[in-house]
């Protein structure tokens, strides 16, 4: 494996070099990152068939106008429960799939960075004992996931389920967030009487960075709520947002994030018009050669970014490390930590 970036080499990182340090550690091909993969592709099915499903069943309602009357949406009115039901259904899919394919990425990158090695000092009597949990095929093939690393077996099989409950306590605070945001900006806009293109522009430009603003944060917040026992929900959120913010890092994050998630959203809208709803009449051939590629094109954009979150907050770490080694003190760093009770507390000198 290719040696990652030490101490202030990995901390002096900016937008450029985290770019770099992620494309790194997709080719070094870290332990357990095949099966990650793996969870990505079925992730990126999912994503796919929601936008096939909701365009089919719904069609007649998306694409409603002027000259029938609206009677696409009545009819998606008449038929709620159905649609409903299918979006219900997808959003728990891709959500679970999401946070534990997000989750699990942190475990398999983390070991490549030293000093942040999980469970390096485990006796192998308490790696055994964690692995006899479950039953030995499953046991067996967990090793095999990460490239025979027993530890790292055993840290999933120990902190899987708390990992996972972290995370999702984290993503639906960062998503009350997120839904309280926008409600504030548009009671805003509106109360505002602007002229429709300045309210059009103004808001845009206000809500994308708002919400730019909240994925950065949220994103690192999980890889936080993966490594810190503590941190979950708001402390993560609060601790994550410190950390960017102390390590000068934020904007550099965001516009990571921000580029690899409008690259997502744009797939996704082209993969509707040009292969569902086959707005150009490509034929059926093209259209299964275009989804193929779109397909490839978010799968690598959701490795990338799983990837990359995990990368901003080792170098949000490692900037945090350096600032203390040339202090001199912990008690000079302006970053917060989050104790094992979950508070996140700003050291003292």
């Amino acid at each position: 494996m290719e040696k990652a970036p030490e101490g202030a080499a990995l901390g002096a990182l900016g937008l450029a070099g985290i770019c770099r340090e992620t494309l790194r550690v997709i080719l070094s091909f870290p332990p357990g990152f095949p099966f990650m993969c793996g969870m990505l592709i079925s992730l990126t099915l999912s994503l796919l068939a929601h936008v096939a499903v909701s365009r089919a069943l719904f069609s007649d309602a998306f694409a409603a106008s002027d000259d029938d009357g609206g009677a696409g949406f009545v009819r998606l009115a008449a038929n709620w429960a159905p649609f409903l039901l299918a979006e219900a259904v997808f959003l728990f899919i891709i959500v679970f799939q999401l946070l534990g394919s997000a989750a699990f990425c942190v475990l398999s990158v983390a070991p490549r960075y030293s000093g942040f090695a999980t469970d390096a000092d485990r006796d192998a009597r308490s790696v055994a004992r964690d692995l006899r949990e479950v039953p030995r095929f499953l046991a067996k093939y967990f090793v095999k996931v990460f490239h025979g690393d027993s530890r790292l077996a055993a840290r999933l099989v120990r902190t899987g389920p708390g990992v996972f409950v972290r995370v999702a306590a984290t993503s639906w605070v960062a998503f009350l967030l997120l839904l309280g945001y926008t409600a504030l900006l548009a009671a805003v806009f509106v109360l505002m009487h602007l002229p429709r293109p300045a309210l059009l522009l103004g808001g845009g430009a206000a809500y994308l960075a708002g919400a730019a603003h909240i994925g950065a944060v949220w994103r690192v917040a999980c890889v936080l709520s993966v490594m810190e026992d503590g941190a979950r929900g708001s402390r993560a959120m609060h601790a994550s947002d410190e950390l960017l913010t102390a390590a000068g890092k934020f904007w550099a994050a965001a516009a990571v994030f921000a580029t690899l998630d409008g690259h997502a959203v744009a797939v996704l809208l082209a993969f509707g018009a040009l292969v569902v709803d086959d707005r150009m009449g490509l034929g059926v051939w093209v259209r299964v050669a275009v989804g193929a590629v779109m397909a490839t094109a978010l799968w690598a954009t959701a490795v990338a970014v799983l990837v990359a979150q995990v990368v901003v907050y080792f170098v949000c770490k490692s900037y945090r490390r350096r600032c203390e080694s040339s202090d001199g003190a912990v008690g000079k760093s302006p970053i917060t930590d989050v104790s094992r009770k979950g508070r996140a507390t700003r050291t003292r000198k």
